[in-house]
């Protein structure tokens, strides 16, 4: 595995505009490879993000704003529903 990690924009050109969240996304990725399974399952249980995951994001001239509310009885996982609304999409 190579520890160079090339990040692309939206049409697929390289970019490194966000330098600080690769690097600490790269260095979690390193810590988590050395632990066993248990030692992951552990440490994502305890570092959870606890609250709704709400930001603002300025994109061009455009803010977008995001609110996430989870339905803890909910039937299908998040993955399952991307890809449901993906699907339905097409």
């Amino acid at each position: 595995m190579t520890d160079n990690i090339l990040y692309l924009d939206e049409q697929g050109y390289p970019c490194d505009d966000y330098r600080d969240i690769h690097e600490a996304i790269d260095k979690t990725t390193k810590m988590l490879m050395s632990m066993t399974k248990e030692e992951r399952i552990d440490w994502f249980r305890e570092s959870r993000y606890p609250y709704p995951i709400n930001f603002d994001m300025e994109i061009g001239n455009t803010v977008y704003s995001v609110s996430s509310h989870f339905n803890k009885t909910a039937n299908e996982s998040l993955q399952e529903k991307a890809q449901r609304i993906i699907l339905n999409k097409l």
